[in-house]
């Protein structure tokens, strides 16, 4: 949890006092969006936006929300990876476009569903997830939600009930609220347990590729908040491919040296891709061509010399850069 949280209206109105924040209903005039008209036609509800100056990636964020209606929203935005399909519903609001890219909102009365999953590129929204079909929400009674996040496994809760998973890869962005409603909705107490990100390290036990890992890719992954792990520190009793699929399914992000053709290596690496799992790829430039499989993905290649470890350095850092949301 960041030392002081803090927030900041984006579009709306809301009251923000000590560690509660209250939705108060506002039609904003300026807004460009065209007033639906007909007897067949809905008027959406006054929303307002905030974001706070947490910043998180993985972990588990919680806060309650009180409505005093039952068709009110509150859902947590948290930055996410990848582009939903453009049939979705646009909100078109001009005053966040951009600013984060890609989110996934999780809360209540998302998309239509009690609770609810949904993806968004620039407020253009698309159902990623609902439960509580039929019901609907109480009204003047404080409801937990929240979310845990872990590598790309995302698992929402409610009242500490798991109502919904889903797999999505999340970058470190600021939380954002989004309140809407025609009456007054309340959130308190936010908390965010923050969790170091895993980076799994796939490559060979070698004297050559133990030197690139201790001297380069540990240190700049620890630096960038990496917790970084490699299949010889697994220290259980069980099956170490277990061990190494569960990681690989935990971490944000995977590098592999791909630079012998080592079979535990390339079926560890296909099951990353399987699963849609960030990679980086690294390879000595004595190896004169890729496998056909992965000679489509960015790669990484370095001279086995101490400049040239010095060059990988300075690109992982910046493809790790490139990984994260300013």
């Amino acid at each position: 949890m960041a030392s002081k949280e803090n927030w900041v209206i984006l579009y709306g109105n809301a009251k923000i006092e000590g560690g509660q924040i209250t939705h108060l209903p506002q039609r904003i005039s300026e807004t460009s969006e065209p007033q639906p008209t007909g007897p067949d036609t809905k008027v959406y509800a006054p929303h307002t936006i905030l974001r706070s100056n947490i910043d998180f990636e993985q972990g588990t964020v919680s806060w309650e929300t009180q409505l005093t209606e039952p068709s009110g929203s509150c859902c947590m935005l948290i930055g996410i990876e990848g582009a939903p399909s453009q049939s979705g519903t646009s909100t078109a609001d001009p005053n966040l476009a951009g600013s984060v890219e890609y989110s996934l909102a999780f809360g209540l009365n998302v998309m239509r569903a009690p609770y609810g999953l949904a993806t968004l590129r620039n407020w253009t929204w698309e159902g990623a997830g609902g439960a509580g079909h039929g019901s609907e929400l109480s009204v003047k009674s404080w409801i937990k939600v929240a979310a845990r996040v872990q590598g790309s496994n995302i698992d929402m809760y409610v009242d500490d009930v798991r109502v919904l998973s889903t797999t999505k890869t999340t970058r470190r962005s600021q939380l954002s609220l989004y309140m809407q409603g025609h009456t007054p909705v309340k959130f308190r107490n936010l908390r965010a347990d923050i969790e170091r990100p895993i980076c799994f390290v796939i490559m060979q036990f070698t004297d050559d590729f133990n030197t690139l890992f201790t001297d380069v890719i540990r240190p700049v992954c620890d630096a960038y908040g990496y917790r970084v792990i490699r299949g010889d520190d697994f220290q259980s009793s069980g099956q170490i491919l277990d061990d190494i699929t569960q990681t690989i399914r935990s971490a944000a992000l995977v590098i592999a040296d791909v630079t012998p053709n080592n079979a535990n290596v390339f079926y560890e690496l296909g099951y990353a891709h399987a699963i849609a799992k960030p990679t980086i790829l690294l390879s000595d430039r004595t190896r004169e061509r890729l496998p056909f499989d992965i000679s489509g993905f960015r790669t990484l290649f370095y001279d086995n010399t101490i400049g040239g470890k010095g060059v990988v350095e300075q690109r992982l850092k910046q493809h790790l850069d490139a990984l994260r949301i300013a």
